[in-house]
């Protein structure tokens, strides 16, 4: 039995294309993560994500085995990416690391835009309805939804609402990826 060899999308192009590749798979885990897990986001995605939103991207840390003869040979850990995204309402997520800057004014001088997230509706499965809709596991995926909106530092250190979108959670991480809806 060989073992899986995992591969980290090294800018957004690359974790759109990866994207796409979980979407068409509904949902089975994948050896190609969308970011590295250990930290943010590469530079070219839209938006900063630290490894505290790894749950809402679907990135786990979990236990593999090799079985051989009807005996488990070798236990470990490994990082995989899956399509069930689950962002959660009031997270705040900024188009930059503003993490080393100490206050709001800062942190509003350094950006140009943040989101924050209102309500929300995880990705999930349901039993399929129809025979044309019937998948191998007789389960249908829904993409869940994400309500946010984008808001604009103003001059006097406040912050403007610019827009507000509802799209599906799939959406909302393309939408972190490459800034488009």
């Amino acid at each position: 039995m060989q073992l899986a060899t995992l591969t980290i999308a090294q800018n957004a192009k690359k974790a759109e294309e990866v994207l796409d590749l979980l979407l068409a798979k509904n949902s089975k885990a994948s050896q190609v993560l969308l970011k590295d897990p250990d930290s943010a986001t590469h530079a070219s995605w839209h938006l900063w994500l630290p490894p505290h939103f790894n749950a809402s991207l679907d990135l786990r840390y979990i236990w593999k085995q090799q079985v051989k003869n009807k005996e488990v040979v070798r236990k470990w850990k490994e990082w995989t990416q899956g399509a069930n995204f689950s962002f959660n309402e009031g997270a705040v997520i900024y188009d930059r690391d503003v993490s080393h800057l100490e206050t709001w004014g800062d942190k509003l001088d350094a950006i140009d835009f943040y989101v924050v997230v209102g309500q929300t509706r995880p990705v999930s499965s349901r039993p399929s309805s129809s025979l044309e809709s019937y998948t191998e596991d007789g389960l249908n995926r829904d993409p869940g939804s994400v309500s946010f909106r984008i808001y604009l530092p103003t001059s006097t250190h406040g912050s403007a609402v610019a827009h507000e979108h509802i799209v599906t959670q799939d959406q909302f991480v393309r939408y972190a990826i490459c800034g488009s809806l």
